[in-house]
């Protein structure tokens, strides 16, 4: 058991927080309890780099690259070493910091880190907002923004990572506190005048988000201060229209028409303005399909600047889901996001693509996200005809096409995928989502489906605000967002079948590309595609195309010693291109030449053994029996190097029975490590085979076979 009250720090400078707030829980600012010092910046980078993936192995090659950068001194091992043991003494646990066969795992309990008490809190001010609990909004939002210290991650270098962190949790703050504002401004409990200075700093330092603009006009307007009001509103209405080309959003609107009826009172239980959808602006009684207060019954506006308003035609309470005229599409009406920043684009059915009068109001774009086709797309013929005939067949009542491309790292899944993408882009034709799911990504956790969820209706248009919390609610949004459309999602590097299926649409029009390691044979209904290392002839087509070096052909020996695998061919290539006094064959001898060929097979961001090692370090660090037996296996399969490998032979090789040893070889296929060539004898691809000896030697050298 780890000891109870320790807490950790990431919401500014990374710090260590020791005592007990009564009930082993959070106290109510997150961080009750002496701050423990941390001595020197490369504890604290090592502290941040653990932190980062609590709970998961962090390799010692990553924690060398967070703490040196890319050039690490000779001494960066015994340094490393030193660094845990200080660590270790100061957290004072030996249960805390542990060491596996391939690096550390850092283990922090639930509510054990500044991060998660902020997200929890965040996700109970979401909930609360919603509900119109503004008491509530304010002790969760107030207890959320104690915890922020400065900006997260602060004082470490960049190679520590984490830039969509911070820029998640930056979000979450500005959003705490325009709920924490809609809350006051509703309550009205004496504090309007004291609004005003906190909002207008922060109008000023977002001058292109609508929601602090539109709270201090209300503020300012509320404590009698009208003329102030309409001069904010002007100066926002003027620098959207001048930096963006469009209008203030609807909230914004309906704020003004507020300061221009004088109706500032009577706010109450309705919400800083009463609009359930606009994240509580004020909105004319009259209005229809929008819920609100005004300054008095039958108030009309017809010429005030808020024009299509009344014509609301959306489905109340969902984002985007058309109404009567308006576009079945998915980029139907939403939150504008880059201009609003916080979601005060829009509202269901808030004038897009109808034939009412919406003046002002600007659709969420269709989307057509995906990244561009690969230049030097190479083979795989028969592949992408088989892939398009699948995904542009007749569907089947209610179940879009899926098709799953699966196989080992750096065989071409993307590629194949973007390839066949775009090839479809007319016949879906609205739009295309492409989302990246982190199974397999070097020191990023693979993402939840509840955030990839949000992503997705972000994507569509659906304001921040109006995103359900419950995952499975959230699929349901998606579903009924896609459902009437022709839209391709590309589902790129999952991790397992439960990671996608609350992604999958339920419409006929739609189609699904999913690429992973695993084939997902837990995935009912999918077409998979498994793909191997290209031939000689296309590996051959590749090079050439990508170095720009003629005369190379499937005899060349870079062909071999690249396993023909496309990761190592285009790293091979982007040397060749970089280097033009490096020739082919030089290359070649020194990749035949070296100990392992994965020393020669990284170029800027590309490596093959980082792809390779975020596999073998999930299995290690993962609480299944199978997936551990899996990752020592391998270790000792480079031990050995042999060509193939039985379930008898691995089981005396890790020292347990048959069936165990069968389940840590079937784990090894799943993620693409191993190849079973016929019924029972395991293959390891070539690279991977370099790649097991290179983690066999350093168990090896390592005291009692493992870092110490």
């Amino acid at each position: 058991m780890t000891r109870r009250g320790l807490r950790f720090g990431l919401l500014g400078v990374p710090v260590l927080f020791d005592g007990d707030p009564g009930d082993g829980r959070p106290g109510e600012d997150g961080c009750a309890g002496a701050v423990r010092s941390i001595g020197s910046p490369k504890m604290r980078t090592l502290l941040a780099a653990l932190l980062l993936d609590a709970g998961r192995v962090v390799s010692v090659e990553a924690l060398k690259d967070a703490m040196w950068g890319g050039a690490p001194p000779a001494s960066a091992q015994p340094s490393l070493h030193n660094h845990v043991a200080r660590l270790r003494r100061l957290l004072d646990d030996p249960e805390r910091l542990v060491t596996v066969p391939t690096g550390y795992v850092l283990r922090v309990g639930e509510g054990e880190l500044d991060v998660q008490v902020f997200d929890a809190r965040t996700a109970a001010a979401r909930a609360a907002h919603a509900r119109r609990d503004w008491a509530r909004v304010v002790r969760e939002c107030t207890a959320a923004l104690a915890l922020w210290r400065g900006t997260p991650l602060a004082g470490l270098p960049a190679e520590v990572g984490g830039y969509a962190l911070v820029r998640r949790l930056r979000e979450a703050r500005l959003l705490l506190l325009e709920w924490r504002y809609d809350a006051e401004l509703a309550l009205d409990g004496g504090r309007l005048a004291g609004l005003v200075p906190e909002l207008a700093a922060l109008a000023a330092e977002y001058p292109l988000r609508e929601g602090y603009h539109r709270q201090l006009m209300l503020a300012l307007h509320r404590t009698g201060r009208q003329a102030e009001a309409l001069v904010v509103h002007r100066d926002l209405r003027a620098r959207l229209v001048e930096e963006l080309g469009v209008e203030p959003g609807r909230a914004v609107r309906e704020a003004h028409v507020e300061v221009l009826r004088g109706s500032g009172e009577g706010a109450g239980d309705e919400g800083p303005g009463g609009s359930e959808g606009s994240g509580g602006s004020a909105c004319p009684e009259g209005l229809a399909g929008v819920g609100g207060h005004s300054g008095g019954p039958g108030v009309s506006v017809s010429s005030s600047g808020v024009a299509g308003l009344s014509e609301a035609a959306g489905v109340p309470g969902v984002p985007g889901v058309p109404g009567d005229g308006v576009s079945g599409g998915p980029g139907g009406p939403g939150d504008r996001g880059g201009a609003g920043g916080a979601g005060e684009g829009g509202v269901a059915g808030d004038g897009g693509g109808g034939s009412g009068p919406a003046a002002g109001v600007s659709a969420v774009p269709r989307p057509a996200q995906l990244p561009p086709p690969p230049a030097h797309f190479t083979g795989r013929t028969d592949v992408r005809d088989e892939l398009l005939r699948v995904l542009t067949r007749r569907p089947r009542p209610a179940v879009p096409a899926v098709a799953v491309i699966s196989g080992t790292a750096g065989v071409g899944k993307s590629a194949l995928a973007l390839h066949v993408a775009h090839m479809l882009t007319e016949r879906f034709s609205d739009g295309q989502l492409h989302i990246g799911l982190h199974g397999a990504t070097p020191g990023t956790a693979p993402l939840t489906p509840a955030q990839a969820l949000t992503a997705l209706l972000r994507d569509l248009g659906t304001a921040p605000r109006d995103i359900p919390e419950h995952p499975e609610s959230a699929a349901a949004l998606l579903r009924s967002l896609l459902a009437p459309t022709r839209t391709l999602l590309v589902l790129d590097d999952a991790v397992n079948a439960a990671q996608v299926r609350p992604l999958l649409p339920a419409g006929t029009g739609c189609a699904v590309i999913v690429t992973s390691r695993s084939p997902l044979a837990a995935l009912d209904g999918a077409a998979r595609f498994p793909l191997g290392p290209l031939s000689g002839e296309e590996s051959a087509a590749l090079l050439r195309a990508a170095s720009g070096r003629d005369g190379l052909d499937a005899g060349h020996p870079l062909v071999a010693l690249t396993g023909r695998l496309p990761l190592a061919l285009r790293i091979v290539a982007a040397r060749l291109a970089a280097r033009r006094a490096l020739t082919p064959d030089v290359l070649a001898g020194q990749l035949s030449a070296a100990d392992s060929r994965l020393s020669h097979l990284e170029y800027d961001d590309l490596s093959v053994r980082r792809s390779l090692a975020v596999a073998l370090d999930a299995l290690a660090a993962s609480d299944r029996e199978a997936d551990r037996d899996a990752a020592l296996a391998l270790c000792r399969i480079g031990a050995l190097d042999l060509p193939g490998y039985g379930v008898p032979l691995l089981a005396r090789l890790i020292g347990t029975d048959e069936p165990r040893a069968e389940a840590a070889l079937d784990r090894l296929v799943d993620v693409a490590l191993m190849e079973e060539t016929a019924y029972g004898r395991y293959v390891p691809h070539d690279l991977v085979r370099d790649f097991a000896r290179e983690r066999a030697a350093a168990a090896a050298d390592a005291t009692g076979g493992v870092p110490s």
